[in-house]
């Protein structure tokens, strides 16, 4: 009986270790890189918001980074727009 009861624990502990840890890793891994991208579009919204209170001359149109390398020019409201459409997708995922 022992021997049955040591041979289960055994074989579960392989499930765990082989096919459920390296998900669990990467899982986590890909859950830290959204929370850096939500991250960066929250400090970009405070950013803005910073600049329309305080009048900052000169900064009527900005470019945010949109990935890949590609920068789009954008007022500051439809900045906000994307960055909310972007926080949203990011929140979904």
């Amino acid at each position: 009986m022992d021997g049955l009861i040591q041979e289960k624990v055994r074989r579960f502990e392989e499930f765990v270790d082989l096919p459920l840890k390296p998900d669990l890793v990467h899982a986590i891994a890909e859950r830290d890189k959204v929370f850096e991208q939500q991250e960066v579009f929250s400090n970009l919204r405070r950013n803005i918001e910073n600049l329309e209170k305080n009048s900052v001359p000169d900064t009527q149109r900005i470019f945010v980074d949109i990935g890949l390398g590609f920068h789009v020019e954008f007022t500051w409201s439809e900045a906000l727009k994307y960055i909310s459409v972007k926080e949203e997708s990011l929140a979904n995922s």
